[in-house]
């Protein structure tokens, strides 16, 4: 009676042991963590001291590796040997291998040292397709025990539950690592590729791009306003190792002064009046990956020290706590002014500029590369239109001859009006000159770059006059029929600059209206 109690108790705890294996198989597709589950559950039901899952490739037990061992912290691991000769016995069979003395059916005469104490080992086959892919091996101690008809008979259950699912996780797994491939070679492929242009300058910017990403240099990026200083940002991560961890983009010129601390390093609960919550900055989000600062210029110089420190040691606190944080971030930086000069102006760290300049990436502006302006049109118009939309030689000829001051932003928004007002697949010249695209808006190109340059670098009431920007400014406004983010993009700075410094000077903006065309479009 107690024997027949001993025998129910044992097939209680195999079922029970056999239903937990289900269970972690049934929730995981990864193939380290099936197998993991799978050796501990026939090392469970087996009472054995080491155990190993051998996988064999292409039915050949001399190309077949052992995937995963384990055994008793104080015990060596199954030798690859042992693997291999009683894999070959299994392969050739096609049943189970069981044996009182692996040393002396392997045929061992004089065994090495780490083999002399192994005893009884038992080893089944794994089968998908009716095909052995490979077995799951137990030996014990020579002292130890034997196994039982009963644990082969378990170890054989174990088996056939385990093959489905081992096939099952490499499939996944080799379908992830595909997806992961896929992505990465699409990302590097359209980074690379929407970076148009034949031009020696955009093929130079290439081939520095491809140069500088695999790295962790960090980056600067020089170019005028609407040159895609953030599109070539994240060419370079895109190209990088970091490609598929965070790309986190900040524009500084956006960013209150006030705001910027716990903008980039985060705040805790309470910091500040406000602060009704933990919030992570920008580099803990982009931790493992990118960060990516454009108009660096405009950031405080009071936060600049804090930057260079978190660039040298690699952690920081936020607002409000004095818990150092680590981060691996690779940083860009992007700016519009000539930081050299803003340096030595003292209106930039010097400290900061060195080490932000570790590689200097000078994007070139559009009215120097006009030989890429049709290629750049087409593209745009394909993309914007779908494809239903091409440009005539012609009017080609007529986008080449305008100087886009603000590069190659502009002329995407004016492709862009293009795509929505002209209504014919071929987009001819007349259809520019009737939107108005034909002439830079402002006839003085001189004058607008002075004007930029002197809002930008805060320079104006020494490099232009104080009236003379204001008059400009209104000239800007009014040519774009007091269209503030039409006025800003030709100027070639950004809105909130723009209205800045319209309030400064108390100018009086005409009625704004959207985007017109005096005239119908086709």
């Amino acid at each position: 009676m107690n024997d027949d109690v001993r025998q129910l108790n044992k097939r209680v705890q195999e079922l029970e042991e056999l239903n937990r294996l289900a269970q972690a198989l049934s929730s995981t597709t990864g193939v380290t963590q099936t197998l993991e589950a799978i050796i501990q559950c026939s090392l469970t039901l087996c009472q054995s001291e080491r155990g190993a899952i051998v996988l064999f490739e292409s039915g050949d037990v001399n190309e077949g590796h052992t995937i995963i061992r384990n055994s008793a912290p104080t015990l060596d691991p199954i030798d690859h040997r042992i693997n291999v000769i009683v894999g070959g016995y299994v392969l050739r069979s096609q049943q189970a291998f069981v044996a009182e003395d692996i040393i002396t059916t392997a045929g061992y005469i004089n065994p090495p040292e780490r083999l002399r104490n192994l005893g009884a080992a038992m080893a089944v086959p794994l089968t998908s397709d009716g095909k052995i892919i490979g077995m799951i091996n137990h030996v014990n101690s020579r002292d130890g025990r034997t196994f039982s008809p009963d644990e082969v008979r378990a170890a054989q259950i174990v088996a056939s539950m385990a093959s489905q699912f081992i096939v099952r996780a490499k499939v996944h797994e080799s379908l992830q690592k595909n997806v992961e491939e896929l992505k990465e070679s699409l990302a590097k492929e359209q980074s690379t590729h929407r970076i148009l242009g034949e031009s020696a300058s955009i093929r130079k910017v290439r081939e520095d791009i491809a140069l500088v990403a695999p790295s962790s240099a960090n980056v600067l990026i020089i170019g005028e306003t609407g040159t895609g200083k953030e599109l070539t940002a994240r060419a370079l991560h895109n190209q990088s190792p970091r490609s598929l961890k965070p790309f986190v983009a900040v524009n500084c010129a956006a960013i209150p002064a006030e705001l910027f601390e716990s903008e980039l390093f985060g705040h805790e609960r309470g910091a500040f009046t406000g602060a009704n919550a933990t919030v992570r900055g920008k580099f803990e989000l982009a931790d493992g990956g990118t960060l990516f600062l454009d108009e660096i210029s405009e950031m405080p110089l009071g936060l600049q020290p804090k930057l260079l420190r978190v660039l040298e040691e690699r952690e920081f606190s936020r607002v409000g706590s004095s818990e150092l944080i680590r981060v691996d971030v690779r940083l860009l930086a992007a700016s519009s002014r000539n930081l050299a000069e803003a340096a030595k102006a003292g209106e930039f760290r010097e400290a900061l500029f060195h080490r932000l300049n570790v590689v200097p990436i000078v994007l070139p502006p559009l009215r120097e590369r006009k030989e890429d302006i049709p290629l750049l049109a087409q593209a745009m118009i394909h993309e914007l239109s779908s494809g239903v939309k091409i440009f005539d030689p012609e009017a080609l000829e007529l986008l080449e001859s305008r100087q886009w001051a603000g590069n190659v932003r502009e002329l995407r928004n004016a492709i862009e009006r293009i795509s929505i007002f002209v209504r014919n697949k071929n987009v001819t010249a007349d259809d520019i000159r009737t939107l108005g695209l034909h002439t830079d808006v402002v006839s003085s190109k001189r004058l607008v770059f002075a004007l930029r340059e002197a809002i930008l670098s805060e320079q104006s009431g020494k490099s232009v006059s104080e009236l003379i920007e204001r008059e400009l400014l209104k000239i800007a406004l009014a040519e774009c029929s007091g269209n503030v983010t039409q006025a800003a993009r030709m100027i070639g700075i950004d809105r909130t600059t723009l209205h800045r410094r319209i309030e400064k000077f108390g100018i009086q903006q005409p009625a704004e209206r959207d985007d017109p065309s005096n005239s119908s479009p086709r």
